[in-house]
């Protein structure tokens, strides 16, 4: 495949920024498998995964919208657009507690471009909700943020020319809860390696 070809997914780049090797297997190689944390993560995004359409208060919600962009070579569903104050903006939903991870900022930032290039307009900012928090954060659709994302996305093209997956977090007190643990083999590769001593696994 061309990478000139690929459309790259919002979820794909929240994926690659949280493990380039988890991104190569869940989008090159096409291989998941669901753990508790996945099918927690399923059953929150249920209501919001329902299209449809609420008023709450001065705010316009519409749920699970689709936005592609030939341009960009991007394609994003939006869990909720909102509009408010004659401003218009994506929120995306993560089912853990507040959190200052970068690559739900960058998720956000390529909904928020899909949506730019789309509608005709600029977006400046986006929000986060945390449902274990139930709050949520507000994040600015800046410059750096906007590079940021687009270094993503042409890395992310990239790996669809290797034949070979990148190298990975490898960092145990994440890669215990990721549900490619036992396909990716973290542990086992770096005993091969020689990173870890062989005596931990006797």
């Amino acid at each position: 495949m061309e990478s000139t070809q690929v459309m790259v997914e919002a979820h794909a780049i929240n994926t690659y920024a949280y493990c380039p090797r988890r991104c190569y297997y869940e989008y090159v190689e096409k291989v998941f498998y669901h753990n508790v944390y996945t099918i927690h993560g399923k059953l929150l995004h249920d209501h919001v995964d329902q299209p449809g359409y609420e008023q709450r208060g001065e705010r316009e919600l519409t749920r699970s919208l689709i936005f592609r962009s030939s341009r960009l070579g991007l394609v994003v569903k939006c869990d909720i657009v909102e509009e408010a104050g004659g401003e218009i903006y994506p929120v995306e939903y993560k089912r853990g507690s507040m959190s200052d991870w970068e690559n739900n900022y960058l998720q956000l930032c390529a909904q928020a471009m899909a949506m730019e290039d789309k509608l005709g307009t600029t977006i400046s900012y986006g929000f986060i909700f945390f449902y274990a928090s139930q709050r949520r954060i507000r994040v600015d659709i800046n410059e750096k943020l906007r590079e940021s994302t687009n270094e993503v996305i042409r890395t992310i093209r990239n790996l669809f020319q290797q034949s070979t997956p990148p190298e990975g977090i490898d960092d145990w007190s994440r890669c215990k809860n990721c549900s490619l643990v036992h396909y990716c083999l973290p542990q086992e590769r770096k005993k091969l390696k020689g990173k870890i001593p062989w005596e931990r696994f006797i």
